[in-house]
């Protein structure tokens, strides 16, 4: 890392007070052991308990727009519309069974007006809608019906439990999996059957852990902010940046006229997935907007610094890997029989998680993509095991790599060393979050950035200050 650019990472430490002591905390021991495992466990000995499914939504209308080029039409007539297979009714209330808050972020996206062609900023397109829609039906295909081994046959809210974030675009998604999972007819039949509407769940913007979320932590704030406000100033991207800005005729002097990877990438996903024209003076520099975007995003969720990684790692996954690992084991001591989860989340969801549990392959999250946990038990032994996949495709956790069994043609870990990987190392409890976030902790680990590299700690007042996730 050049010094210069360590130099700007100090810099956006500082400021927080609280409890000290909370670096040497989080030096956390090694959760596993180097034995291998050479156990294999027939796949006919297993049954399916429960699977937990988080996944971003669909494709969107962006939330930014690359200044300096004509801005995209998003025909509303085209894009706005719903997707047939995907309507019925349904009711959003907040965790707690009460009416479900106001969303903020739907109100600052208000604020925007509408694009070009009449869409709202942010919006789940009738691509979106069919994209989720499709994961829906993939996820019926292999966990629903009457075959042995499926989770159910048809919707049961005893069974299923339904979870979004505060937005309009996680809503529609997840209305969308759920009708391809369950047929949007019948779960109407069941709404006018029982008396009730299908129950989706959500939580206010303080409140949210489904993401990594700046306004519950003001730790993760200020890692966010250095990634998202003054990373646009890093050195390792600042010749990129200006060269770009040079062709589109931008100064770069404030702000709104600076080229800010995250917010380019966005505009130009947003194009591509709807068959939309990239400008023809940006064409040459999609690759490195995409490869520097990715880069930022990353930063966002796991700090810029390695000893800021895991701290950082911690704060933007913990309550989420904390939500599923209650799950499960609420499932095996019968606490709550839920044998399906649906998370509707954001491309930050999953990739903090992805970096938290090494699976990250620098490449951003697709529209749609899910992250999956599945709970088997063994039909003789009675013992748990534990199968998880990205988009479909079942991969092994590095850190658990030697205690992972066959099982037919696939791979799992034994649920208690899961777990214990989960408790020892992931999960932050709301206790744990809470006085981290509360601390000084960025403080100390500048100090020792500075002790380490002989940096001096100054102080950065930033053009503009941002709220906001990066990637949502």
């Amino acid at each position: 890392m050049p010094s210069s650019r360590k130099k700007l990472v100090v810099v956006a430490l500082g400021g927080l007070a609280g409890v000290a002591g909370a670096w040497t905390y989080f030096r956390r021991r090694d959760a596993t052991d180097r034995q291998p495992q050479k156990k294999k466990v027939e796949d006919i000995d297993l049954s399916l308990k429960q699977v937990q499914v988080i996944f971003r939504h669909g494709a969107r209308t962006p939330l930014h727009l690359i200044p300096g080029i004509e801005e995209a039409t998003y025909d509303k007539k085209k894009w706005r519309k719903p997707f047939p297979l995907t309507v019925y009714d349904y009711e959003v209330l907040n965790i707690d069974g009460k009416e479900a808050p106001d969303s903020k972020y739907e109100e600052y996206y208000n604020k925007l007006g509408l694009l070009k062609g009449g869409c709202p900023h942010g919006m789940l397109t009738y691509l979106g809608q069919v994209q989720t829609y499709n994961l829906g039906r993939r996820l019926r295909k292999c966990y629903i019906g009457k075959l042995p081994g499926r989770l159910m046959s048809e919707f049961d809210p005893d069974l299923v439990y339904l979870r979004t974030t505060n937005m309009n675009r996680t809503k529609d998604s997840l209305r969308c999996v759920l009708a391809g999972i369950f047929g949007a007819e019948q779960l109407q039949e069941y709404n006018e059957k029982n008396g009730q509407k299908v129950t989706f769940y959500t939580s206010t913007q303080e409140d949210e852990h489904l993401f990594p979320n700046p306004h519950t932590c003001p730790v993760l704030k200020r890692i966010n902010r250095a990634a998202i406000v003054d990373g646009v100033d890093l050195p390792e991207f600042l010749e990129e940046r200006q060269e770009i800005e040079k062709v589109l005729g931008l100064k770069g002097n404030d702000w709104k006229h600076k080229i800010h990877f995250i917010s380019a990438r966005d505009d130009l996903v947003a194009r591509s997935a709807h068959g939309l024209p990239i400008p023809k003076v940006l064409v040459p520099y999609v690759t490195k907007i995409t490869e520097n975007a990715v880069q930022l995003f990353t930063y966002s969720f796991i700090g810029q610094h390695e000893l800021q990684n895991d701290i950082a790692s911690n704060l933007s996954s913990g309550r989420m890997l904390e939500q599923f690992r209650n799950a499960i084991r609420d499932f095996v001591i019968e606490k709550r029989p839920v044998r399906l989860f649906l998370y509707s989340a954001h491309d930050s969801s999953l990739m903090a998680l992805l970096l938290a549990l090494k699976l990250d392959d620098k490449h951003w999250p697709p529209f749609a993509s899910d992250l999956l946990f599945e709970l088997h038990q063994c039909n003789n032994s009675k013992e748990y095991y534990v199968i998880v996949r990205y988009n479909g495709e079942a991969v092994v956790l590095p850190k658990l790599k030697k205690r992972y069994v066959e099982i037919g043609q696939e791979s799992a870990v034994p649920l208690k060393y899961f777990m214990r990987y989960l408790n020892e190392e992931k999960v932050m409890e709301a206790r744990e979050y809470r006085k981290v976030c509360e601390s000084n902790i960025l403080d100390i680990i500048a100090e020792e950035i500075e002790k380490r590299e002989g940096l001096k700690i100054e102080d950065k007042e930033a053009e503009e200050m941002t709220d906001r996730p990066a990637g949502m």
